[in-house]
């Protein structure tokens, strides 16, 4: 809590030595609370936060390559963390996929037609991020329409919470510039980690 509330404070105040004090500690923590509290470790949980904490050092840094690569490594983070529902959604129907799929693809389209022409050179790399995370979205909603329990609920709302915070990170980049954007993407980015957090130490539980 303590690292967040500097991080929201030095983006507010446009601090850049707090915002790079404070933003590599924030999945270190919640990797502390996650130990602190799980019965057994989650392999690909703990390889998601370490690729999320690589993806945060690499996006502090300015320049097109960093992005590049503070996007590969969130990428390989949701990547581990599609592969913690793949395990617990039982076989998905074509009609149930679709469903699923429907909302994500549509907002896809939509992002990609009006993000498109300010990609430049980086299309490729954004479209392969935002086709992965898009992925999360459709199991993680599968996965609650084959159980509508808290424990589903928990992990939906945190991948819908990830993907606004991406999504206003790439208008912010992309598209018009909000003064108000940076502090609400992070606050986002901060909530979605906590609550796919509570849902694995959920399933923890369960097991």
């Amino acid at each position: 809590m303590l690292f967040c509330l500097i991080d929201f404070f030095g983006i507010y105040l446009d601090k850049q030595m707090m915002v790079n004090f404070a933003k590599p500690m924030l999945m270190i923590t919640l990797f502390w609370y996650y130990y602190s509290n799980a019965k057994k470790l989650n392999k690909y949980f703990v390889l998601g936060l370490f690729f999320s904490f690589l993806g945060d050092i690499l996006l502090l840094g300015t320049g097109e390559m960093y992005f590049v690569f503070g996007l590969l490594f969130f990428l390989i983070a949701h990547v581990f963390y599609i592969i913690i529902v793949l395990k617990i959604i039982q076989i998905t129907k074509p009609k149930e996929f679709i469903i699923a799929s429907v909302p994500f693809l549509l907002l896809f389209l939509v992002l990609m037609n009006v993000l498109y022409a300010g990609l430049g050179a980086i299309k490729i790399p954004v479209i392969i991020y935002a086709i992965t995370i898009s992925f999360f979205g459709i199991v993680s909603l599968i996965l609650y329409l084959q159980a509508k329990t808290k424990i589903s609920m928990l992990l939906l709302v945190g991948v819908l919470t990830f993907i606004t915070s991406d999504t206003i990170l790439a208008l912010n980049l992309f598209y018009k510039k909000q003064s108000f954007y940076p502090l609400l993407i992070m606050m986002t980015y901060v909530l979605a980690q906590y609550l796919i957090c509570r849902f694995v130490l959920k399933l923890n539980q369960q097991s």
